[in-house]
This record gives structure tokens, C-alpha cells and sequence, in this order.
């Protein structure tokens, strides 16, 4: 027999999606979220839920209320947050492990349509994300949204939609991998350009040989198994 579910759930829940909301948009600290009544409209939970939801995150210091003005983000470190969103799959769970490896399995798997269907424009974009990748890193900031655009571009250019539906949750895994573990990009950065680079350089030879094998070693170079 189905279990109801309880309101503490729906709370965390709701407060779960806002936090996803905020990082998947981008939101700098002082960005005004939408209205309780649009958050309980869009979400299909009551007004209270969103209220409670709101009150713990504004306890968290993740999000400012205004008496008369809305809610807005707090002064919050994106990656902190990320990295507070549990790595979940709805209500199958799939493990953080299994996603990555949906991940390996899908960005590998793709080089083929990516090489053949990528477009000038899209080469462009990502020399533009790579110079934007090393600036940042020359400027000691964080990288990690330089190095999820790069993949994400990727796949965007496999011109598929059901491979572009998949595209950001395999790429909110990748993010947890680089916030939270032993990631390459931390360890050596310098060689994860590098690897990025050899990528692009292949797509723009339309080298499918070459694409395949800087994917293989960019993924081997993540410990991942490929």
C-alpha cells in the first residue's frame, strides 16, 4: 500500500528544487525569485509548503526575505550550494556512481554525431568557453562552470534531442564530481585544458579518430572507467 507523503518530505523537497533552481539559472546573490504564489503554481504543493520551504532556506543564509519586496538569494557560494543538493535521480535514486557512468557512456558514445553534425558557430563557442576556462584559471577563480559548459556544448552539438533532454542532469553530476571529489580539474588543471583543447582541436579536423581518442583520455584522466 502507497505511503502519503509527509509534509516534512514535501518541505524538503520543495526546498531542494529552489536550491537546483538557483544554481541551474545561475543566480547571483541579490537575484529575486519567483513569488510563493508562482513557486506553489509551478510546483503543485500549497502555498504553506513554499513558505516553510523559503523559512529553513532562509535560516541556511540561501535565501533573504524582504518585507514587501519578495525573496531574493542570499550571499551564498554556488559551489557550497551545489554541493548541498543531494545527487539523486527522482524516485529511482540512481547512485551518484551510476550517473557518472550514464555520463562516460553518453559524452563517449557521442563523439561520432558530434564530430559529423557540430557547426562552425558551435566550434566557436567552445574556443570561447576555452579562453573564458583559462582566464579564470590564470585569475586563481573557480572553473567548474567553464568546464561544465564545455561538455555540455558538446552534447548540444550532437543536434539530438533526446541526447540534449539528458544533457543537464548528467551535467549537474559532473558538477557534484568536480565540487565535492578528488576531481582532475583540481589536481591539474593546466593538463584538463590541455585535454580540452586536443577535443576541439579534433572536432575542428573533423578528425573522428582523434575526437575518440582525446575523449578516452580526458575520461581516463578523470578516473573514469571507459
Amino acid at each position: 500500500m502507497l505511503k502519503p507523503v509527509s509534509r516534512d518530505t514535501l518541505t524538503r523537497q520543495v526546498k531542494e528544487t529552489i536550491k537546483r533552481f538557483i544554481v541551474q539559472e545561475d543566480l547571483a546573490p541579490g537575484s529575486r525569485l519567483p513569488s510563493e504564489r508562482e513557486l506553489s503554481e509551478s510546483l503543485s504543493v500549497s502555498r504553506n509548503i513554499v513558505r516553510e520551504a523559503l523559512s529553513g532556506l532562509v535560516s541556511e543564509g540561501i535565501v533573504i526575505k524582504e518585507v514587501g519586496r519578495g525573496s531574493f538569494v542570499g550571499n551564498v557560494d554556488a559551489e557550497l550550494l551545489t554541493a548541498s543538493i543531494p545527487v539523486t535521480l527522482g524516485e529511482n535514486g540512481a547512485s551518484a556512481q551510476a550517473l557518472r557512468e550514464a555520463r562516460v557512456a553518453l559524452e563517449a558514445g557521442s563523439i561520432g554525431l558530434i564530430v559529423q553534425r557540430i557547426t562552425d558557430a558551435e566550434i566557436e563557442n567552445l574556443k570561447q568557453i576555452l579562453e573564458n576556462y583559462e582566464q579564470k584559471h590564470q585569475e586563481g577563480k573557480s572553473t567548474v562552470k567553464e568546464d561544465i559548459d564545455f561538455h555540455l556544448a558538446l552534447l548540444n552539438a550532437t543536434q539530438n534531442q533526446v541526447i540534449q533532454d539528458m544533457a543537464p542532469l548528467v551535467m549537474e553530476v559532473f558538477r557534484q564530481t568536480l565540487i565535492e571529489g578528488p576531481s582532475a580539474m583540481r589536481r591539474n588543471p593546466d593538463r584538463i585544458i590541455v585535454e580540452h583543447r586536443r577535443i576541439l582541436t579534433a572536432l575542428q579536423d573533423r578528425d573522428i579518430v582523434a575526437a575518440r581518442e582525446a575523449m578516452h583520455i580526458h575520461f581516463r584522466l578523470q578516473n573514469f572507467p571507459i
